[in-house]
């Protein structure tokens, strides 16, 4: 009776090392959850190139994004953010270096220092162009730049009106003449008045067919503004009055021309200048 006791001792001792799941069920758990955690590590993802996510896109691709997602009006206010100068929206419209009446340099103030400011050639306009924004981009853009831009010309610098005005710069089919939007023109009749005769006529026929050149402008809503500035400077008082008559005489012209241009619809303001 002994050994049979025995003998059920033995065979239960061996179930229990063979069915150790049933009777030790926190070694079951760990398995299983050893089991389940080594079956939900998620495996590392794999990149082509891990420097491609820094480089920049180019900017013929941006431009593309820009005008093929976005609407007109709001590709306006993005040109508008784009085109805006760093200190105003003033362009002295001056000659190249190379002297050729149908180029030109665009002169904008920078600032260099807290008070003070240089002339610079603008930056911009070395962008507007199809290589570098596509052809639809660039145009809209130049668009904005003559909206937004008020040109200027001195006194010295109106033979080169009517070339501006007419001459498509930038290869892109804008001419200026449609677009711009503000437009200054400074004229000093005392100027002519130190020259000879011939030469003076000579001088007051050019300014008053640099003035006809506005007749370019198509459009009512081109702000003008003609400045007359009669600013005596280093003259004397004799020699102010004395120059003053003839100087008069050439700002009747030129009232003339303007009156003209005004009835051809074109919104010009004419001021005196001290």
């Amino acid at each position: 009776m002994a050994a049979a006791t025995l003998s059920t001792k033995q065979r239960r001792k061996t179930n229990m090392y063979e069915n150790g799941n049933a009777l030790h069920p926190t070694k079951k758990m760990r398995r299983q959850t050893v089991i389940q955690n080594d079956n939900l590590v998620p495996e590392r993802p794999t990149y082509q190139s891990d420097n491609t996510h820094t480089v920049p896109p180019k900017t013929n691709d941006v431009a593309f994004d820009i005008y093929s997602r976005l609407p007109r009006e709001l590709r306006n206010r993005i040109y508008t953010f784009c085109v805006e100068g760093s200190y105003d929206n003033d362009v002295i419209v001056r000659r190249t270096a190379v002297d050729d009446t149908h180029r030109f340099a665009y002169l904008i103030r920078e600032p260099c220092g807290q008070h003070s400011y240089q002339w610079v050639e603008d930056p911009l306009t070395a962008c507007l162009k199809r290589e570098a924004l596509g052809g639809d981009v660039a145009r809209e853009m130049l668009e904005s730049y003559y909206w937004t831009r008020t040109f200027k010309f001195a006194h010295h610098e109106l033979c080169l009106l009517g070339p501006f005005l007419r001459t498509d710069v930038f290869g892109l089919g804008i001419i200026p003449a449609h677009y711009i939007r503000r437009l200054q023109i400074q004229i000093r009749p005392l100027d002519f008045a130190f020259l000879l005769p011939a030469q003076r006529r000579s001088e007051e026929e050019q300014c008053c067919k640099a003035v006809e050149a506005l007749a370019a402008i198509r459009t009512t809503r081109t702000d003008i503004l003609i400045e007359l500035d009669e600013a005596q400077d280093s003259l004397s008082d004799a020699e102010y009055k004395h120059f003053s008559s003839e100087a008069a005489q050439f700002t009747l012209k030129l009232r003339s021309v303007v009156e003209t241009l005004r009835e051809q619809g074109l919104h010009i303001i004419q001021t005196m200048g001290t």
